[in-house]
């Protein structure tokens, strides 16, 4: 392998990290938004639960928070 395709994959490899690193971070702030509105992240919310916004695309999709009784 020459020297110039080690640089493109070592340079291609550090930009996917990167990319999952910057993701992660979004994720962190919206499920801190959730705390936030007295919510917590699920796959799915249950039958007594409003989907109140999202959390995390990959495993916690939803913000969920119980329905307020009137």
């Amino acid at each position: 392998m020459s020297g110039a395709m080690r640089i493109f994959f070592l340079v291609s490899a550090a930009l996917i990290v990167l990319a999952h690193i910057f993701s992660a971070h979004g994720a962190i702030h919206r499920r801190m938004q959730c705390q936030k509105m007295d919510g917590r992240c699920e796959v799915e919310c249950l039958s007594f639960e409003d989907k109140i916004g999202g959390c995390r695309a990959e495993l916690t999709p939803l913000c969920c928070k119980k329905k307020k009784n009137n």
